[in-house]
């Protein structure tokens, strides 16, 4: 076959595996690990919330950043509402870890629980967590804030109860009914960093204010956990950490 005929050839098959009218080629897609997808969903959203408000940002928005398809968002997501969640409860869940590793073995078992007490306190006004407080507080999401810290219940049993339980074992402690009594530490806390927190957004600025409201926790958490009076002492923040 000369060169001009295969040429023609060429040219007379060009085409021919197009599609046919009505018929499409399938898109070639990216696929990625479904764990670095999520995290590239949360990674974008919480960038998005942090810089324009959790209210100013809709799915639309994360979808455009991450570069996905809605179908791929509703796949790992059912709401904005539930990357929220999982931002929050990711943040916690490092926070603990720092907690747990902070935790010494040589103290006493009530030495630890007040020290874990005081790292959840600190580490839930600084950091991201710190930051989502603030965007959250400033909009006005009583609700949300609300629903956020009630899971935030069922994510520190795994460290909490074990620290109760060795109180108990040695005296220092007589909780009687431990799900209850982490349901109201959480609610606890959240009241705390609520009260420092006022709706006009911001923080209580009176480090007197500030006190009192801790000396009023600090009674709370040693009745609620039947510890003996005084034992439980929570670190007043710094007025540059929740500024």
């Amino acid at each position: 076959m000369t060169k001009q005929s295969e040429l023609a050839k060429m040219i007379a098959n060009f085409g021919a595996d197009s599609p046919k009218k009505g018929e499409v080629f399938p898109i070639s897609r990216v696929t990625k690990d479904p764990l670095v997808r999520q995290t590239e969903i949360l990674d974008a959203a919480q960038e998005l919330f942090l810089a324009s408000g959790y209210q100013q940002t809709n799915v639309e928005d994360i979808i455009k950043k991450v570069r996905v398809a809605k179908g791929t968002f509703y796949y790992y997501f059912p709401s904005k509402e539930a990357v929220l969640e999982a931002i929050v409860a990711r943040h916690t869940k490092d926070m603990l870890a720092k907690a747990r590793l902070l935790l010494p073995d040589t103290t006493s078992p009530l030495e630890r629980l007040q020290l874990f007490i005081n790292l959840f306190y600190k580490l839930s006004f600084t950091g991201e967590l710190g930051l989502f407080s603030k965007v959250l507080y400033k909009e006005k999401q009583g609700e949300l804030i609300n629903k956020l810290w009630r899971k935030t219940q069922f994510i520190i049993i795994p460290i909490l109860i074990p620290l109760i339980e060795q109180c108990n074992q040695t005296g220092l402690t007589k909780v009687a009914h431990m799900q209850e009594t982490i349901g109201f530490f959480v609610g606890i806390m959240a009241s705390l960093l609520e009260s420092i927190s006022p709706a006009e957004f911001g923080h209580e600025t009176d480090p007197n204010i500030v006190r009192n409201k801790i000396e009023i926790a600090e009674k709370l958490l040693a009745h609620l956990f039947d510890a003996p009076p005084g034992s439980i002492r929570l670190d007043p923040p710094s007025m540059e950490a929740i500024q």
